[in-house]
């Protein structure tokens, strides 16, 4: 069996993928992680919010979705068998285009 190896990408992103909604400063993150080989999407890619128990996995156009988060900071990590992890750090933001993360196999 081969040892698990991780990797972590740093991706800093002028636009994040966070949105700022309303007085109550609740935020959301959505976006698509795909193969970085092969450009296909990824279905079932554990997002886990850092320093939080928040996980969401991506369907099967390998899409995620994470509604109603405090507005601040957050390190996203994303997880997936045979590919190394990787981590994003997305800020608060009022106009926001969707992240699209790629995972390379190990």
């Amino acid at each position: 069996m081969k040892k698990l190896v991780i990797l972590f990408f740093l991706f800093v992103f002028t636009a994040s993928a966070f949105a700022a909604s309303g007085s109550d400063e609740v935020m959301f993150v959505s976006g698509t992680v795909v193969d970085k080989e092969n450009k296909e999407t990824l279905a079932g890619v554990a997002v886990h919010v850092k320093g939080t128990d928040i996980v969401a996995y991506t369907d099967f156009d390998g899409n995620f979705f994470i509604p109603e988060l405090p507005a601040g900071t957050y390190e996203l990590e994303f997880h997936y068998i045979t590919y190394t992890s990787s981590l994003v750090i997305k800020d608060n933001c009022t106009h926001c285009t969707e992240i699209s993360v790629e995972l390379e196999k190990r």
